[in-house]
């Protein structure tokens, strides 16, 4: 008598349900039959698994769709809060007044722990700051201090999240170890007339997934407004 029994490679075995889509649909019993026993509830059949398996499914793109829509809100109140600051530079009547209200408004507006702006000089053209905020200074344009943000001046663009901590020492000198994320600005290009950064004890405040375009607008209209105030400055 001669065996006609073979043994099935599982190769084999998954091109032949690949070939028969519809096999369990018209042998439902098979279903209930095959069991998989490596769940965590014990012995189930593949039915169950296949149920399982869709809800786990549908409960990451549940997460995904709200981890969406929750950006998205977060995006339009980063917006407004963008537009209300613009307006409000632009009414600024002085350097001082200008700096006064950066400082104030970002933190209330963007409800910052601490606020740094950083103005850049070409040659011996220092500007007379006035002494109106706290973490404002200036460096000369070629400082080799700034070669840290190199990747930021190249990119021409904010950069949110987690900064070295030679960045944030630069930035935030002392208060530098209790600031966790930060929103970095440039101030133009070509050249950068600076960088504001707005900075945050909490490490999530700030991330990568923010809406950077409406920063950078905030970025362009700070850097007009300064140079504005500081030409005024100039030819007195």
């Amino acid at each position: 008598m001669v065996d006609t029994t073979t043994d099935l490679t599982l190769e084999q075995i998954e091109q032949y349900l690949e070939a028969h889509p519809a096999l369990f649909l018209e042998q439902p019993h098979l279903l209930e039959s095959l069991n998989l026993n490596s769940s965590p509830e014990g012995t189930i059949s593949l039915a169950q698994r296949q149920t399982q398996r869709l809800q786990e499914k549908n409960q990451q793109l549940n997460e995904q769709l709200h981890a969406l829509i929750d950006n998205a809100h977060s995006n339009a109140a980063l917006e407004k809060r963008v537009h209300n600051l613009c307006l409000s530079v632009m009414d600024a009547v002085d350097l001082a007044d200008l700096i006064n209200l950066i400082q104030t408004e970002l933190k209330q507006e963007f409800a910052a722990d601490d606020v740094a702006l950083r103005l850049f000089y070409q040659g011996q053209h220092k500007l007379d700051l006035p002494q109106v905020a706290a973490n404002v200074s200036q460096l000369h344009a070629d400082d080799k201090k700034l070669r840290i943000f190199d990747n930021l001046f190249t990119k021409q663009e904010p950069v949110c999240g987690r900064l070295t901590k030679a960045q944030k020492g630069l930035l935030f000198d002392e208060r530098a170890e209790a600031i966790n994320s930060v929103a970095c600005l440039p101030l133009g290009h070509q050249p950068c007339a600076g960088l504001l950064a707005i900075g945050s004890v909490d490490a999530n405040r700030f991330h990568a997934d923010m809406a950077t375009d409406y920063l950078s607008f905030l970025g362009e209209v700070v850097m007009r407004v300064i140079r504005q105030h500081t030409h005024q400055q100039h030819a007195q």
